[in-house]
């Protein structure tokens, strides 16, 4: 039996991250799916952007594509590690699909959002 490329499984979509220091501030961008299968990757790249110790933590919410609850957990749990070290975690910029499960969840309240990420470090710059 031949498989022609249609046949063939597509790779699942992954998750990709970048952090970068802004001033006192660290910015983590996600980008593409945030599910149970990238959650670890998420989980990592948000850890170790908290290492860095900012003053303040943006997570860029812009390019993600697909957010499960597992993405909602796992923005949840930093906002609470952060917390008890100190550090506030801020939103930027959700992309339609995390609005959609930030608000049907309730937990839209549950966090700082900023259009820009100017806009949320400017608070924090000394």
């Amino acid at each position: 039996m031949t498989s022609t490329p249609a046949d063939l499984p597509m790779p699942a979509p992954g998750l990709k991250t970048d952090t970068v220091r802004v001033g006192n501030a660290v910015v983590c961008v996600l980008s593409g799916d945030l599910h149970a299968g990238t959650q670890t990757i998420g989980e990592r790249a948000l850890g170790e952007a908290l290492e860095f110790g900012p003053v303040v933590l943006v997570v860029d919410l812009n390019a993600v594509e697909l957010f499960t609850a597992d993405g909602l957990n796992l923005l949840l749990a930093l906002q609470e590690t952060a917390r008890v070290r100190g550090v506030p975690v801020v939103l930027v910029s959700p992309s339609a699909t995390v609005h959609r499960v930030l608000d049907v969840t309730g937990a839209t309240e549950s966090f700082t959002v900023h259009s820009t990420v100017a806009e949320a470090t400017a608070r924090y710059t000394p």
